[in-house]
C-alpha cells in the first residue's frame, strides 16, 4: 500500500515537471553563458573527477559544455586481455540479467519487454537467454559513450519520446522508463556475434549527439555522447557473453574497463 502511494506520487512530480516547457527552459539555461557560475557549485556538490580532465572547472562556458567534457583518455587505457568486453561509460551497474523466456528482462523487480525497448519485433531471436547490463550515468559523470567492443555498427532504430529519470528512483517507481524514454538503438557487430547497445535519453534534455562518422571502431573509441544523467543498455545474444567476477549491482566502472568477455 505504501510502495503504491509513493509510486502514484512520484509519477505526478514527474509528470508535473517534466513538461515540453519546463525541458526547454532548462535545457536553454545549461546551454546559456548564463548558467556558467552555477559550474563551481555544480562540481563541488556532485563531487566531480577532474583527475582526468585536461583542464579546470573555469574553462567551461555553460553547463552544457560542462557535460559533454572531455576526458584524457590515455589516463583511461582499455583493458588488452583477450575476448575483452569493457565498459562503455563511466557509471553505475544498476543490474546485470538474462532475457527471460518470456521475452522480458528484469530492472529493479520490474519487467521490461525486449520488443518494445528494441523495436525488434521477431518472437524468436538470438538474444534470448543472453545477458544484459544496466549502466547508469548519473550528472556528475564523464558523458560520452564508447564501443565496448571492435565493430561494424549500425543504428537499428531512434524510439521513444520521454524524457523520466533513469536513477533508482526512476526504475523503481517510474513506468517503463527504459523503453518509454528517447533512446538509440546500435547492433554492434564484432565478426561473429552481435551486441545491442541502447544509449538512454534522461530527465529534460533528452539529448543524445552520435559523434562517429564512420561505420567502424575500435573497442573503447567514442561512438557519442549525452547532454545529460543517462543510461546505457547492453544487450548480448544467448551464451556469447560472460561477466566479470566482480561484475556486480552499484558497482562503479569507467570507460575501457574489464566487465565481462566474449565466448
Amino acid at each position: 500500500m505504501f510502495n503504491t502511494a509513493v509510486k502514484i506520487l512520484y509519477r505526478s512530480l514527474i509528470e508535473l515537471t517534466n513538461h515540453r516547457l519546463s525541458s526547454y527552459l532548462i535545457k536553454g539555461f545549461c546551454e546559456s553563458k548564463i548558467s556558467k557560475p552555477v559550474i563551481p557549485l555544480f562540481s563541488k556538490h556532485f563531487r566531480l573527477n577532474w583527475d582526468d580532465v585536461d583542464g579546470t572547472a573555469a574553462d567551461y562556458g555553460s553547463l552544457s559544455e560542462l557535460f559533454i567534457r572531455q576526458i584524457n583518455l590515455e589516463r583511461r587505457p582499455v583493458s588488452k586481455e583477450a575476448h575483452a568486453v569493457v565498459s562503455p561509460v563511466d557509471g553505475v551497474v544498476q543490474t546485470v540479467g538474462k532475457i527471460n523466456p518470456n521475452q522480458t528482462f528484469t530492472v529493479k523487480g520490474k519487467d521490461y519487454s525486449f520488443a518494445e525497448l528494441t523495436g525488434c519485433k521477431s518472437a524468436d531471436h538470438q538474444y534470448n537467454g543472453g545477458y544484459f547490463i544496466v549502466l547508469y550515468l548519473s550528472p556528475r559523470h564523464y558523458h560520452r559513450f564508447h564501443s565496448p567492443i571492435s565493430c561494424r555498427y549500425q543504428k537499428l532504430a531512434e524510439l521513444g519520446n520521454r524524457s523520466y529519470p533513469v536513477n533508482q528512483l526512476g526504475l523503481k517507481y517510474g513506468k517503463d522508463v527504459l523503453s518509454k524514454n528517447y533512446r538509440f538503438v546500435y547492433e554492434l557487430n564484432g565478426g561473429t556475434r552481435n551486441v545491442l547497445m541502447i544509449p538512454v535519453g534522461a530527465m529534460n534534455i533528452n539529448s543524445i549527439v552520435q559523434t562517429s562518422t564512420r561505420d567502424e571502431l575500435e573497442i573503447g573509441e567514442e561512438l557519442g555522447y549525452f547532454s545529460f544523467g543517462s543510461t546505457v543498455i547492453l544487450i548480448f545474444e544467448k551464451d556469447a557473453f560472460q561477466p566479470s567476477a566482480n561484475l556486480t549491482e552499484g558497482q562503479e566502472v569507467q570507460v575501457g574497463e574489464l566487465i565481462g568477455y566474449e565466448e
